[in-house]
Formats: C-alpha cells, sequence, structure tokens
C-alpha cells in the first residue's frame, strides 16, 4: 500500500522452539519498506501487554495465543493512537498474519473516510 500514509511496526519474540535468538538479517530483509520498524522483545512485553487489554471493546482475536502469549497477529489503530497505560481499541486485531492481508487492507482503507 505504497500509497497510504502508515507507520509498521514488527515485533519479533521468541514462542517456537527455533526462537532462540533475534531474528537475523534473512527474516529481517523480508520487510524492506522505510515505513517499517522492527523490534526484538525477548521477554513479550508487547504481547504481555496486548493480551492484558485485549477485551472489550477490542476486537477479539481469532486464534494465536500460546502459553498465554498473543503471537503471529495483526493489529491496525486509527491515526493518533497512543499506547499508555493500556492499549488503545484496534480496528482490527487478528492473526495469523500470513491471512489477513484483505482484512488488514479493508481496516486502513476504512480509516480513510
Amino acid at each position: 500500500m505504497p500509497d497510504q500514509r502508515v507507520k509498521v511496526f514488527v515485533v519479533w519474540e521468541p514462542i517456537l522452539a527455533t526462537d532462540w535468538m533475534r531474528p537475523g538479517k534473512r527474516a529481517l530483509g523480508r520487510l524492506t519498506d522505510p515505513r517499517v520498524r522492527q523490534f526484538w522483545d525477548p521477554d513479550h512485553l508487547a504481547a504481555r501487554q496486548l493480551a492484558r487489554d485485549a477485551k472489550e471493546p477490542q476486537p477479539k482475536e481469532e486464534c494465536c495465543t500460546r502459553d498465554g502469549i498473543l503471537w503471529d497477529l495483526v493489529a491496525v489503530y486509527p491515526p493518533g493512537a497512543h499506547w499508555g497505560e493500556t492499549i488503545p481499541p484496534a480496528v482490527f486485531f487478528n492473526g495469523p498474519v500470513v491471512e489477513m492481508e484483505d482484512g488488514m487492507r479493508m481496516a486502513i482503507e476504512s480509516l480513510k473516510k
């Protein structure tokens, strides 16, 4: 979506047995758009906050919990949303990422209106 004014934050975290270290150049190289910022979160801080705040009015995700940790999901927030003591409600919150392209696009398009 090159014409969209978006910021993309990718949070990598160890979930699978193979995730014992931060992602390397190959994984990070999958996302080359200059609007993307990638973070390594070995302690699941972002995922824990997402899980803690994943209640009304936050949309309910349909998947992506492992040992109580949310992972592999897409969250779309409106312009000006600010994470503070709690996470603001997302307009889209679901996964797995590989299956969420259409939903993500529709959510971003809906914010332009």
